[in-house]
């Protein structure tokens, strides 16, 4: 029995989801919508069934090979000997998941990328000469450097803190000249905090690490070598501070790689207190998968307590109607409790904002949006939705749009996004201000004019065209502007961008499509009324749903801007059973 309001149950049959239809014939009208509702109720039942008794969701993640070489290093400079049995039991992993090509990629199964194809090399590198594996690192060690330099190795990354981390990593385990690697320059971190904020942003932890590492192997120049004397104290200072405001756990981001190269670089170069090496040992030994892996972004608490991939399934559940269920009710009071109620002085945030896991850590634009689109579908007073809101308007960038942890960031991922700034305001809109509010207008004179030549627009966090482009046509639909110039022209990009099956994936058509950004399309075409692109997409969307009624994720989310990607469960399913949930309500006003 679906669990799905049915306005005319009469009207038609369910049927059964993931049931193609004929290839290059589209179903009748009644026939797609009779998919499409099947295909809703499959997942939203699919979703109710995982909900945890909390309210919220488990989201299961591949094991990540940076999370997991980043841990291994660690554990093997740093810790004691039943650390580097643990960290033994990481390399067996790190054998296991090798790719056919001598490399790895980012998560277990992924194409080889060179981040963590050197993180990886680094941690076998280190193997001793007595461990059962040495016999068989060794030529993965070597495999793995002839695919670098196939590739043209560390030096031919064009940016440069990728560039030094690959570098400096491989230097530390004897694979590279670590003298060759560009000058950190550590000197930033003794700008006032204002100033440093806006420079470091959130890289702060790496970028620190970076430079105790240079220090260990040797920084260039002596000018480099006096700077380090001077701001090496102030540079672990924040270390402590940033441990110590995501909740002391140790980590540092809630991700095992960050952890793990922080305390390799400050055990490596004796820099810091043993409390800050000590908490985050204590960190990696707890987040150690039973199979020897580590997890990317496991969180900022032992526990998997995640925010923002269960804010996406919320969300779409109560697009399909569930909105008013005692489910629903019980995911937002949940994700509520994660508001943050103290301030976070290092991107200078005050309370009311959310990270990506639990109620500690590195509160955010981003994953706030997410929690906040959910909110709205609630009671409209409720406080964490009104505190949330008075956030979001804090953390406007004075130019009008949103930057994602640090207000008028400098650094380029954290800086002024326009798919963030699409997401803010469409939020604020749904929280009451109206079009004309001061807010409103600086922030959508800021995107319109960050419109490319080709019609789309960027997503610092997501891959490709189409989320940043389907965020801005959404937001111009719903301030009534879907036949102004600027929504035209990304109507078109998204258009233009979908293949011939009827998915989207990157923009570029010789990309396979993916159920994320398929659902951003559908979803941004469905509500400016391009019904027969948007049902097109839905079509894919039904035809790919597995037989649970899930969906596969792609690889759309960024962690390094075109060296680091993942997929994340939760966030794929939303992005599609809301998309799909779009199409019924194009088609019910039809």
């Amino acid at each position: 029995m679906s669990l799905l309001p049915n306005p005319n149950p009469n009207s038609f049959d369910p049927g059964t989801p993931g049931t193609p239809g004929t290839p290059g014939t589209p179903a009748a009208p009644a026939d797609r919508r009779a998919r499409i509702r099947a295909a809703i109720a499959a997942a939203s039942e699919e979703l109710l069934a995982a909900q945890s008794p909390d309210g919220t969701w488990t989201n299961p993640r591949p094991a990540a090979v940076s999370g997991t070489a980043g841990a291994v290093l660690a554990l093997h400079l740093a810790g004691t000997a039943a650390d580097r049995a643990l960290a033994a039991h990481g390399r067996a992993w790190l054998l296991r998941v090798r790719n056919a090509d001598g490399g790895w990629g980012t998560l277990e199964g992924f194409p080889s990328d060179t981040v963590a194809s050197c993180m990886a090399a680094a941690a076998l590198a280190l193997t001793p000469s007595d461990d059962p594996l040495a016999a068989v690192a060794a030529p993965a060690v070597t495999a793995a450097l002839a695919r670098l330099r196939a590739d043209g190795g560390p030096a031919a990354i064009a940016d440069p803190t990728v560039r030094q981390l690959c570098c400096l990593v491989l230097a530390l385990a004897g694979l590279a000249d670590g003298s060759r690697a560009p000058r950190v320059p550590i000197e930033l971190v003794l700008l006032p905090a204002a100033l440093r904020r806006r420079v470091l942003s959130y890289l702060s932890p790496p970028f620190i690490a970076l430079a105790l590492l240079q220090s260990r192997l040797g920084a260039p120049g002596r000018l480099s070598r006096a700077a380090l004397a001077v701001a090496r104290p102030a540079a672990v200072r924040l270390l402590g501070e940033v441990q110590r405001q995501e909740g002391g756990v140790g980590s540092y981001g809630g991700d095992p790689w960050l952890t793990g190269l922080v305390v390799s670089a400050l055990a490596t170069a004796g820099a810091g207190p043993g409390g800050l090496v000590a908490a985050g040992l204590d960190y990696l030994r707890t987040t150690a998968q039973p199979d020897g892996s580590w997890h990317m972004i496991h969180g900022m608490a032992v526990e998997r307590v995640e925010v923002t991939g269960p804010a996406f399934a919320a969300a779409a559940l109560g697009e399909a109607g569930l909105a008013g269920h005692r489910e629903s009710a019980a995911a937002r009071r949940r994700l509520a409790d994660f508001q943050q109620t103290a301030p976070f002085p290092l991107y200078a945030c005050p309370p009311g904002g959310w990270t990506w896991s639990g109620a500690t850590g590195w509160p955010n634009v981003l994953d706030s949006l997410a929690v906040l689109d959910l909110l709205l579908q609630g009671e409209p007073e409720a406080p964490a939705l009104r505190s949330g809101i008075g956030w979001l308007l804090n953390r406007q960038d004075r130019r009008g749009s949103w930057s994602t942890f640090v207000r008028d960031s400098l650094v380029p991922l954290d800086g002024p996004c326009p798919y963030i700034t699409a997401r803010a305001l469409q939020v604020l809109l749904g929280a009451g201000l109206p079009p004309d509010h001061p807010r409103v207008v600086r922030g959508l004179r800021w995107l319109l004019r960050r419109q490319r030549t080709d019609g789309s627009f960027p997503a610092l966090w997501h891959r490709g065209a189409v989320p940043g482009t389907a965020a801005v046509l959404r937001l111009l639909t719903a301030l009534g502007r879907a036949d102004e110039a600027p929504a035209r022209r990304a109507r078109s990009r998204l258009l233009a961008a979908q293949l011939p099956d009827g998915s989207w994936s990157t923009g570029d058509l010789t990309e396979p499509g993916t159920a994320d950004e398929t659902g951003r399309a559908v979803r941004a075409l469905a509500e400016c009324g391009d019904t027969e692109a948007a049902l097109r997409g839905a079509e894919w969307l039904v035809d790919r749903q597995r037989p649970d009624g899930s969906w596969e994720p792609g690889r759309t989310c960024v962690y390094i801007r075109d060296h680091v990607h993942y997929s994340d469960f939760l966030m794929a399913q939303g992005l599609a059973l809301s998309a799909l949930a779009a199409c019924e309500r194009m088609a019910g006003a039809r």
